[in-house]
């Protein structure tokens, strides 16, 4: 279990490799020759939210916002991330998605969506949005497909600056999730709030603007607290450009290393 001094100390832990920080592995990325990652809907019917006139989103609009991401490679002259198309019920996909209508919205990280048994979903989408940010579902569209291929939480950046304060953020957790154990209170700490790592994987600095980054709830924020003050609904210019390096990173590698078997697509 990990104790408040643990957790408040990860972001201030220094390996010797402060300028090699990582917000994703290279595991975690699509091989290069994935130009495409095929997407099941599960749902036949997409659940309404109360701020659309007509109660429906369509799976076209949904795989547009998503490849927001596929075009920051277009726009740069570098086509090198993926691409999200839509798939029939006889096609291999690599991302499934099944629509939610309470519960936290969550996606498997990129190529461990290989790891999840054929049929069962690596995405669960709530698009229901709060009356005051009526896009937010695009924020949730834009930020699970972020995960899809790879991207993991900026909040997490191990050169971020601390930005809850434990006890408070426990006390909060507990209140959200009045069921959980201390140990379960621990695990969602160590998997959606306390800081990554370091490592050699991929390099970045951290972004407050991230789509990938949480709006930090006022009443668990640190006394000196310098993240977001407004929900991150868009890419930022870092999300843009890093998205691309981190992709043609994974393709220059592959050009000079093929990887095994990396055109396999297993337990999909």
């Amino acid at each position: 279990m990990m104790c408040y001094t643990d957790w408040m100390t990860l972001v201030e832990k220094d390996d010797g490799r402060a300028d090699e920080l990582w917000v994703l592995r290279d595991e975690d990325l699509w091989p290069a020759g994935n130009k495409t990652l095929k997407v099941r809907f599960l749902d036949k019917r997409i659940p309404a939210w109360p701020n659309d006139r007509r109660g429906y989103i369509t799976e076209e609009e949904i795989l547009m916002i998503a490849n927001e991401w596929h075009q920051c490679g277009v726009e740069q002259g570098n086509d090198v991330v993926p691409e999200f198309v839509s798939c029939g019920a006889d096609d291999i996909a690599d991302i499934r998605v099944k629509f939610i209508e309470s519960g936290r919205p969550r996606s498997k990280v990129g190529t461990a969506a290989r790891q999840v048994k054929a049929g069962d979903p690596t995405m669960r989408l709530d698009l229901k949005s709060p009356d005051n940010c009526p896009s937010f579902y695009k924020r949730i569209i834009r930020h699970e497909f972020g995960h899809a291929l790879g991207l993991k939480h900026e909040h997490q950046h191990p050169d971020a600056p601390l930005l809850t304060d434990p006890g408070k953020l426990r006390e909060y957790l507990r209140q959200c999730y009045p069921g959980f154990t201390s140990e379960q209170i621990e695990k969602k700490i160590r998997v959606q709030w306390a800081a990554l790592a370091r490592g050699a994987s991929q390099k970045s600095k951290y972004d407050k603007e991230s789509v990938m980054h949480y709006l930090i709830p006022e009443e668990v924020r640190a006394n000196k607290y310098v993240g977001p003050t407004q929900l991150p609904i868009v890419l930022s210019e870092c999300d843009k450009t890093n998205i691309v390096l981190f992709y043609s990173k994974g393709a220059a590698d592959e050009e000079q290393t093929p990887m095994e078997g990396s055109s396999q697509r297993l337990n999909v």
